[in-house]
């Protein structure tokens, strides 16, 4: 039997080396890419339910507070472009306005209501009764962005869009806006 020459050897070494590396340097992208990703919707999980907890807690919200809120929590350095879309919404599902959109981002978020109905899921379902309606509301985080600036293989191994949705029952019955809001929510169209 004749043993391999070195030479022969050396070549057979290149060529499996030369075999293995994309597999490799793949395997090590596609990680760092789904990491990537990972940390992305860990901040915009954290960020939505942050938000929820500090405006369930409100019983007075105004448009600078809301903003310095959304500046700290959602910083765009962290989170790229996004939008956020907040709901209030009560058990029996109605909406007391429309929902406040902030982000740079638009027409990310699936729309989670119509008119002032609110249509999305909730933790949790009550059937409407006339007789004795629910006052206590429930205000919904919705925070999108899209995934294809975080990682070259993004397109391939997650969804496009990434969501995160955050619920929390609100401490008061309604969370009264000043005029600022109240005129982007369309609720001085309806007074005058």
């Amino acid at each position: 039997m004749k043993a391999f020459s070195p030479r022969r050897q050396r070549g057979s070494a290149i060529l499996e080396t030369a075999l293995v590396m994309p597999v490799l340097i793949g395997t090590a992208l596609i990680s760092a890419d789904l990491y990537n990703v990972n940390q992305a919707r860990s901040h915009m999980e954290q960020s939505a339910h942050t938000i929820a907890s500090v405006l369930s807690n409100q019983s007075r919200l105004d448009y600078d507070g809301l903003q310095a809120l959304v500046d700290q929590v959602a910083a765009a350095e962290i989170l790229g472009e996004y939008e956020l879309i907040i709901h209030q919404v009560a058990l029996d599902r109605s909406m007391a306005w429309r929902p406040i959109y902030r982000g740079s981002a638009g027409d990310l978020c699936p729309q989670q209501s119509e008119g002032l109905e609110y249509t999305g899921e909730l933790p949790e379902e009550q059937e409407y009764d006339p007789e004795n309606p629910s006052t206590t509301a429930m205000v919904v985080v919705q925070l999108c962005r899209n995934s294809s600036s975080l990682a070259l293989s993004s397109g391939l191994l997650v969804d496009k869009e990434m969501q995160a949705i955050a619920f929390n029952r609100m401490l008061y019955n309604e969370l009264e806006l000043d005029e600022t809001l109240a005129a982007e929510v369309g609720l001085r169209d309806e007074d005058e």
